[in-house]
């Protein structure tokens, strides 16, 4: 059986973990006790699930490449699939199945107006969640992340990546749900996913579909 190629990094915790990133490679977390053969030994129970991992990745990719802004391409806005049409308009603008992008812009351009969207509506849900949990951020912040779609610092600052607006409206409001609680919880506890699950009852569901679709991140 041929082995499955895997990097190993050791931070400070206590269990084996696997990760695949956004290109299918497998990143193996592991606590410094336990040595390389029990790795390996790890990896090769877990082949079934790398496996399917890895192609669902790779499917995702040949599936939605990198985006391009020609006429008649698809670009990702809130979950949905838009076309692409290069109009002599003056702003960005959208439409039934369609989206209008003048003809002067850019990819530059384009995600510069994406980020304002993911301001615009991602601190409107903040805002709105923040109300319902009884909750206050210091600072909402929009970031160039590519490894994790929010986060929640010491003194609750949250930082959003902007590349969130892609994402389905019920997907962001699951990242921003989840940023809020660590405001109150700064770990992955039960009492932190109770609380999560109090807000989203079926919070699971959008954890899913953004672990499926994390390609999105290098989209654009």
């Amino acid at each position: 059986m041929q082995s499955i190629p895997y990097k190993v990094v050791r931070p400070n915790r206590k269990s084996v973990a696997l990760v695949v990133d956004n290109n299918a490679n497998l990143i193996v977390r592991a606590p410094f006790q336990v040595d390389e053969e029990a790795i390996a030994d790890f990896v090769q129970k877990k082949r079934r699930w790398i496996d399917e991992k890895q192609a669902k990745i790779v499917s995702y990719a040949e599936e939605h490449p990198t985006i391009s802004i020609a006429s008649g391409e698809s670009l990702m806005y809130l979950g949905d699939s838009y076309t692409i049409i290069k109009a002599n308009v003056a702003n960005i603008s959208v439409s039934d199945n369609e989206i209008l992008i003048p003809e002067k812009y850019t990819l530059n351009d384009v995600a510069s107006w994406l980020k304002q969207e993911a301001a615009r509506t991602i601190g409107a849900r903040v805002k709105r969640y923040a109300q319902t949990m009884g909750v206050n951020p210091k600072e909402v912040k929009m970031s160039e992340a590519k490894a994790r779609w929010g986060s929640c610092s010491s003194i609750n600052n949250l930082n959003f990546a902007w590349r969130l607006i892609l994402c389905p409206l019920s997907a962001i409001d699951y990242v921003v749900v989840h940023e809020l609680s660590h405001i109150t919880y700064k770990n992955h506890s039960p009492a932190f996913w109770a609380r999560v699950k109090t807000v989203l009852p079926h919070y699971k569901t959008e954890q899913d579909w953004l672990k499926a679709n994390k390609k999105l991140m290098d989209a654009i």
